[in-house]
């Protein structure tokens, strides 16, 4: 799982540049939530980012399971 803050994307393109595969991937101003300086997080965004990570790799593990293979984890 990778998380960039925005759409810039420097966490995606860290990754890709040192050849680190991504199996899911959020940006989280696509989740309305506003990039800013400030580390005190809103319960309501750890949430909205929680929930967003469960549903993707939700999504890839059923992906992985209908391609037949299998994992233990859902992001490994």
């Amino acid at each position: 799982m990778a998380i960039d803050g925005c759409d810039i994307g420097w966490v995606k393109a860290i990754l890709d540049h040192e050849d680190v595969p991504i199996k899911s991937y959020l940006v989280l101003t696509n989740l309305g939530i506003k990039k800013n300086k400030d580390f005190n997080l809103k319960r309501e965004e750890i949430d909205t980012v929680k929930e967003a990570v469960k549903k993707s790799c939700g999504e890839s593990q059923s992906a992985q399971t209908a391609a037949g293979i299998s994992s233990a984890s859902c992001c490994s």
